[in-house]
């Protein structure tokens, strides 16, 4: 029984072998990536593959089952984006036909790899695949195709490893896994492998801008400019903005950007692009990186960090307001942080209400592909030394980093009464009229309304606020201008009833009130009273004006 058995697995062996040539292939082929972690959402030009190995690629393995002889074919990626690389010299090809271009085998001529120096290519080749090359590519389709060698009698194994290849994943989702395929299954390889992933996970490159501090260097806040000073210069000329990485390898240098990790000069790092917005006519904007500061901070310059119009704001070029950042070094396994110190030059004029905004964006923005094959000319206006990696744009702002607004003090008055005999009286005084002189540092002098703005309370709550703004035809009190101004070393001296009547209000008044006076250098005083003998003081703040001095998130900012 042991015999008979015997000799039958024996048949069914050499059966086996016997078929081995038309059932089994000779070169197992199996292919294996490192994917890149993460990519930003927005580029153009995606490594797909570990960017912080450096020669880090697709490396195909065939593995030698028996001697036989191998008919060529081709092994076909199918990426799932457009490829924004394109071979070496030595096998570029048309992106739609497939066919050689000039100065590759059977053509006459040149052409450019791109990127420059960082092309797509095999690297590594060994053993059987010591001739492998890439046949053609389709950028549009994300199609590549490589020549896997004939051998009459193979008895090799071998490896190779594809490098370089970059893909426009903007509008894609990740997880991104490529697939491949052989052009025929007959010719002695096999394929094990027919997934492969290229990036675990796309995320934003710039994950917020904020106005503040990255923790150790000054809050600078935002900056203010009044519209109604004459031969105005800056209320407050400097601002502060920090933007965050939005994950740990968005932000990279030329250097963590190439695949050889070395630097090209053919290429540039992930940028940031800043454009300013709404400067006055007349001033510019000098751009600074703060030190070091919060999680971490990469080494950063700016190629280009004075932004300024000279000009109405509407009519200023498109690139005379942008500068960009450029990485020098970043710590790829850190989400980093970088502060962005503004300050405000120049003398401003024909001044309106507005803001100065910041907006960021990854950078240079342009798209992946020109005529169909992958660009490395710059984009129009850039001043980009090179501009090869790009995005497309997502901005992450406009931010205010500034407010244009008209001269104006804010007082507050925490309490306030009107019942009964007892009243509020208050007085303000205009002493933008003081003995010192403009080139001493005095107050410009300067006239304007005063804005009463109250809100009372109940006995549950709050009452809907109200308020009044003095005019020509509003003008309790004393001391008002028959246009309902406060000149300059005027005071005006009113009580809540005044107010009160004058706003059409009546019945008792509790509750607090905010002054608003349409120039600089406003003080007041208020006393409760009842007439008859009773007078108590009540204080009048002055207010760090709120354009930029936020209220929310900082001790409030209070004197006399």
């Amino acid at each position: 029984m042991k015999s008979s058995k015997w000799i039958f697995g024996l048949m069914v062996a050499v059966l086996v072998l016997a078929l081995a040539p038309s059932s089994f292939a000779q070169v197992s082929i199996q292919i294996f990536n490192t994917p890149s972690p993460q990519e930003i959402q927005t580029a153009r030009n995606a490594n797909t593959s570990d960017p912080a190995s450096a020669g880090n690629g697709i490396l195909v393995s065939g593995a030698l089952i028996a001697t036989s002889p191998l008919t060529g074919t081709a092994l076909v990626l199918q990426f799932p984006a457009i490829v924004s690389s394109s071979p070496d010299s030595a096998c570029l090809c048309d992106p739609v036909t497939g066919a050689f271009l000039a100065g590759n085998p059977g053509g006459a001529g040149g052409a450019t790899p791109v990127p420059t120096g960082d092309p797509m290519r095999i690297t590594g080749a060994t053993g059987l695949f010591v001739s492998a090359t890439i046949q053609t590519v389709n950028f549009s389709a994300g199609t590549l195709t490589i020549n896997l060698p004939a051998s009459a009698s193979n008895s090799a194994s071998g490896t190779f490893r594809l490098v370089g290849t970059r893909l426009d994943v903007n509008g894609k989702t990740a997880p991104l896994t490529a697939t491949a395929t052989l052009g025929s299954s007959s010719n002695n390889y096999i394929l094990q492998t027919t997934s492969i992933p290229v990036i675990n996970a796309l995320g934003p490159g710039i994950a917020s801008m904020t106005v503040g501090s990255n923790g150790t260097n000054a809050n600078n806040g935002t900056a203010l400019v009044f519209t109604n000073q004459t031969n105005s210069t800056f209320a407050k000329d400097k601002a502060s903005v920090v933007l965050a990485e939005g994950f740990a390898s968005a932000w990279r240098s030329t250097t963590q950007t190439t695949t050889t990790g070395t630097d090209n000069p053919a290429m540039n790092g992930t940028l940031i692009r800043l454009t300013v917005a709404g400067l006055p006519t007349g001033t510019s904007a000098l751009l600074t990186i703060a030190g070091s500061g919060g999680v971490a901070t990469p080494t950063a310059n700016f190629l280009n960090n004075s932004l300024s119009t000279t000009v109405d704001v509407t009519n200023v070029s498109s690139n005379s307001n942008i500068a960009y950042i450029k990485f020098l070094s970043t710590d790829t396994t850190k989400v980093e942080s970088l502060q962005i110190d503004v300050q405000l030059q120049g003398t401003p004029s024909n001044l309106t209400p507005g803001a100065i905004t910041l907006t960021a964006t990854m950078a240079p923005v342009a798209g992946a592909l020109s005529g169909g094959t992958p660009s490395q000319s710059i984009p129009s206006g850039t001043g980009l030394p090179t501009a090869y990696v790009r995005f497309a744009q997502a901005d992450v702002g406009p931010v205010t980093i500034g407010s244009i607004v008209a001269a104006n003090t804010t007082l507050l008055i925490p309490y306030a009464v009107k019942v009964g005999t007892y009243d509020t009286g208050i007085a303000i005084a205009n002493t933008t009229l003081d003995p010192f002189g403009t080139a001493a540092g005095g107050a410009t002098a300067s006239a304007g309304t005063i804005v009463f703005t109250m809100f009372p309370r109940n006995a549950t709550g709050a009452d809907p606020s109200f308020t009044l703004t003095t005019s020509s035809t509003v003008r309790p009190g004393v001391g008002l201008s028959t246009s309902g101004t406060l000149v300059a070393g005027g005071t005006w001296t009113g009580l809540m009833s005044d107010i009160m009547t004058a706003a059409g209000k009546t019945g008792d008044y509790f509750g607090y009130i905010f002054i608003q006076t349409n120039f600089l250098d406003a003080h007041g005083a208020a006393y409760i009273f009842n007439g008859a003998g009773f007078t108590s003081a009540t204080p009048v703040l002055v207010l760090a004006p709120p354009a930029s001095n936020s209220r929310n998130g900082n001790v409030e900012s209070l004197s006399f």
